[in-house]
């Protein structure tokens, strides 16, 4: 636990609600609630994979109607909120905070590295920044449409662009619907929102569902869900002193190279490493052949022999490219696109300007990159090419 949390009077061992939501939220508890979530992605509608369809399996096919033992310890009416107010350092860096208007709330990866510093200290990566507005459980807003439009247009640029501008949620509703229990984070008008389940998992350093994804042991995971596990536990890897682990989630019994693909593109996005990495646990998952292991590129190629219609492509905002880690910067990432609002000190200017001038320097066509970020012209490359080797097996797992 962080130095900030020790003297903490707030944490959980003394917690006192400030929020009457929150409080009321802690005292009853949380009921279940049937309804679908949202990713906190929008690749799934550039790529409409929900249409999808590999001509190789369906799920429904093995459903089972016995359930396993029900994940109890999970479940919602065990779930409570805590409130913690954002450190000094936290605001002055992520300044952008004081421009939301109160109701506003930072979501997603944003929300979830401000709470794994906060909680751990530990530094973990952003790719882009994430709002939802959150109004009381009539649908009221403290913000008029048209000042969500402007937001969505200045700090959610890519979700504009596909009609994903601020959503509206319920405290009660959002915090019941996240995938996995380290999302259940929320920067709310200058404080961190965190159930309890993320904070221990922050502290144990753990990739657990929820009870809403998995309320039954034993039950099917979807693979999109599993993926999603195996990419945060390749970034968590980089960040924290400890193993990241995933628990209460069992290998779906089939993953598609559809899915596969979607993944690997999400990893690539946040860098060589991180790629690189993810393509190790997938092959140490048996999900692919061992020779793709530490080759991204590789198996990128070879997956469009199965996916003719996916097209690899940076989906990380450009402006959100994290700069390598500096003393200066008290151990923060800091994204360029940030750096208008963080960059007033020289140091971090100079590393900002070097960093970026590598960070897109190509390789040569058929090697692999072994840092940095994927070019324009290397995503061509791949969308063209193939490696597919009709010897080799590229999905394991049917």
């Amino acid at each position: 636990m962080s130095e900030f949390l020790r003297s903490n009077p707030e944490s959980f061992e003394n917690e006192q609600e400030s929020d009457p939501d929150i409080a009321e939220l802690a005292v009853n508890g949380l009921s279940r609630v049937v309804g679908e979530q949202e990713d906190d992605t929008n690749d799934d509608d550039y790529y409409g994979e929900e249409n999808y369809d590999d001509g190789e399996y369906y799920e429904e096919d093995d459903y089972d109607d016995d359930y396993g033992e029900e994940r109890a310890d999970f479940d919602e009416e065990k779930l409570t909120l805590q409130e913690i107010p954002l450190p000094a350092e936290i605001l002055e860096r992520y300044s952008f905070l004081s421009e939301l208007p109160h109701g506003v709330a930072v979501m997603g990866g944003v929300a979830r590295s401000i709470a794994r510093k906060i909680i751990t200290g530990e530094r973990e990566p952003i790719r882009d920044i994430d709002l939802i507005n959150i109004t009381d459980e009539e649908g009221n807003s403290e913000v008029d449409y048209d000042s969500l439009d402007e937001l969505s247009r200045k700090f959610m640029p890519d979700d504009y662009t596909f009609d994903h501008g601020v959503g509206n949620d319920t405290l009660d509703h959002y915090f019941r619907t996240r995938d996995f229990t380290v999302n259940q984070s929320l920067i709310k008008n200058g404080k961190l929102i965190v159930s309890n389940f993320a904070y221990n998992d922050f502290q144990e350093n753990i990739i657990r569902p929820t009870y809403f994804e998995h309320p039954y042991d034993g039950d099917d995971i979807s693979s999109r869900l599993f993926l999603k596990a195996l990419m945060m536990r390749s970034v968590f890897s980089q960040i924290s002193n400890s193993i990241p682990l995933i628990e209460d989630m069992e290998q779906p019994e089939y993953i598609g190279s559809f899915d596969i693909a979607l993944f690997l593109n999400k990893a690539m996005s946040r860098g060589a490493r991180t790629a690189r990495i993810f393509t190790e646990d997938l092959a140490d998952w048996d999900i692919i052949s061992e020779e793709y292991a530490g080759r991204p590129v590789a198996l990128a190629k070879a997956l469009l022999e199965d996916v003719h219609t996916f097209e690899f492509r940076p989906s990380t905002d450009e402006r959100f490219k994290d700069i390598q880690e500096c003393e200066d910067m008290d151990g923060f990432f800091i994204p360029p696109a940030m750096s208008h609002y963080h960059a007033s000190n020289p140091v971090i200017r100079r590393a900002i300007a070097e960093y970026e001038d590598d960070l897109d320097e190509p390789i040569s066509s058929g090697k692999e990159r072994a840092s940095g970020y994927y070019t324009q012209a290397e995503y061509d490359e791949i969308n063209r090419s193939s490696a597919y080797n009709d010897n080799t097996m590229i999905i394991v797992r049917h």
